[in-house]
């Protein structure tokens, strides 16, 4: 699992978070989950494949529980997605199978859910569904003997500024982000105060592809800045500064490239002088055996 999967993972994984985005995206604004509710469930299953025990993680996993009886109402998964999968009702099918595998001796089965969170700024143009990744397989059997699934996919970069107003978690100012990004190419950060700013920097740096967020983490913490526009002011900092010492790099690159030229042109002078004194070669053959022009060789006097 690359470094960008495990960012991406952290702020969703903060109970608080789960339950805003099951509130905005699922239900629409109504405050139905409150993170009191949400309990962590295991992201590794196993299955068997070839003889061999294989196993598979999700990104996130919550069960929903009863306050009062702290029964399980349902299992919620989250998938983090920059990239479009075609294959991704294949995958959520794993892991949403491997849950249920995992209830056969339970008396009273939960629900389980998963959640696709794209991020990208293409609309999501691959299957939502089963059918739409075997259709062509399919296509001369009858309805009866087809059977399909479902996977919930929400267009992060999409989303409208009513909606991104609902937030009341860290999840807001992601979404901003990746919508202004969309829509005008820069961003105007909001003055919100922001929980939980290593998670919230190193899921921006994830979908951004910017590593300037997670630069920052150890100036931001140190000095307990925690808005995004103060952030984002660091942010620019950063990359100014990198940009001039890119540049003095750059700059000693080259003078050390031309006192290198320098000192090698002089050695063929020298080499070029001492012929002309000590031997008969023309002017010709000494610029041959030296790589100087022959106009360089004329200049020598001796």
């Amino acid at each position: 699992m690359g470094a960008k999967d495990v960012s991406k993972k952290i702020l969703v994984a903060y109970s608080d978070v789960a339950a805003d985005i099951l509130n905005v995206l699922v239900c629409n604004g109504q405050r139905l989950f409150e993170p009191e509710m949400l309990q962590e469930a295991s992201v590794v299953s196993q299955y068997k494949m070839d003889g061999k025990l294989h196993h598979q993680e999700r990104d996130v996993a919550k069960f929903v529980v009863d306050k009062a009886t702290n029964a399980i109402i349902t299992c919620c998964g989250f998938e983090n997605q920059t990239k479009v999968d075609s294959k991704m009702p294949l995958r959520v099918i794993g892991y949403d199978g491997a849950s249920y595998h995992n209830q056969q001796n339970e008396a009273e089965p939960y629900e389980v859910v998963t959640f696709v969170l794209y991020f990208g700024e293409r609309r999501w143009y691959a299957p939502h569904n089963l059918q739409g990744c075997i259709k062509r397989r399919c296509d001369k059997l009858p309805d009866t003997v087809r059977n399909d699934y479902k996977i919930n996919v929400y267009e992060i970069a999409y989303l409208t500024q009513e909606q991104i107003d609902m937030f009341q978690s860290d999840f807001k100012y992601v979404a901003e982000y990746v919508v202004q990004k969309r829509i005008n190419r820069e961003y105007q950060p909001s003055s919100g105060v922001i929980k939980h700013v290593d998670a919230v920097l190193k899921l921006l740096s994830a979908v951004s592809g910017n590593p300037d967020f997670e630069l920052i983490i150890p100036e931001v913490k140190e000095e307990g800045v925690n808005t995004m526009d103060a952030m984002m002011a660091r942010i620019v900092t950063t990359a100014e500064a990198r940009g001039e010492e890119r540049g003095r790099a750059e700059g000693e690159k080259y003078g050390e490239a031309r006192g290198e030229a320098r000192g090698m042109l002089q050695k063929a002078l020298d080499i070029a002088t001492n012929l002309k004194r000590s031997t008969n070669m023309s002017d010709e053959a000494i610029a041959e055996v030296t790589s100087l022009t022959l106009e360089q060789v004329k200049a020598i006097s001796v």
